[in-house]
């Protein structure tokens, strides 16, 4: 009867650890998630693979290389591709909106869809001379990996738009974090 008792017990204690084991993990999951996120100022930046990237919403695709999306303080906010340029689709020049202009413009809308989260990642210079927003635009903050070219090129818009012949890489320093790469998807 001792026995039953103390293996019964061992059992009991042994179901509790496992129940606590598995509460742990829940719980370190969710710390993980919030610590990896962290604010500066009102906004939310989230840590992948050693960079910082803000989390926005897509409010529409301007062009091919600009977007209108929304911060964490609900504010629009025009952004620029950095690192890339397409040829002109809406500029008020309308002499030097070109055909190839609207195709990369509609290639991004087909990418992006109103209400998508994306994650801007800034380099030196972080506002160009027409007051947008400088930025290269990640579609995922999962197992983003900004040191390896395939990653790059599949879930940064602006190296997808380069390695799909929409873009052509142009350097604009200081902001030339991944030109190199962008240069070598374009061949």
């Amino acid at each position: 009867m001792q026995k039953k008792k103390k293996k019964s017990n061992r059992i009991f204690a042994f179901g509790i650890f496992i129940c606590c084991f598995i509460s742990f993990l829940n719980t370190y999951k969710d710390f993980k998630g919030d610590f990896l996120k962290s604010t500066v100022g009102d906004k939310v930046l989230v840590q992948s693979n050693e960079i910082s990237l803000e989390e926005v919403i897509l409010k529409r695709v301007v062009d091919g290389d600009t977007l209108i999306v929304t911060n964490s303080d609900g504010e629009d906010v025009r952004v620029r591709l950095i690192g890339i340029d397409t040829s002109e689709s809406v500029h008020p020049d309308e002499s030097k909106n070109t055909l190839d202009g609207d195709i990369a413009s509609e290639y991004t809308k087909s990418l992006l869809e109103v209400g998508q989260i994306l994650y801007l990642e800034y380099d030196v210079e972080q506002m160009d001379v027409y007051n947008r927003t400088l930025a290269y635009v990640w579609l995922t903050n999962y197992d983003v990996d900004s040191n390896n070219i395939e990653s790059i090129s599949n879930h940064m818009l602006n190296a997808k738009l380069v390695a799909d012949g929409y873009a052509v890489a142009k350097r604009f320093a200081p902001n030339v974090k991944y030109a190199e790469i962008f240069e070598n998807l374009e061949k």
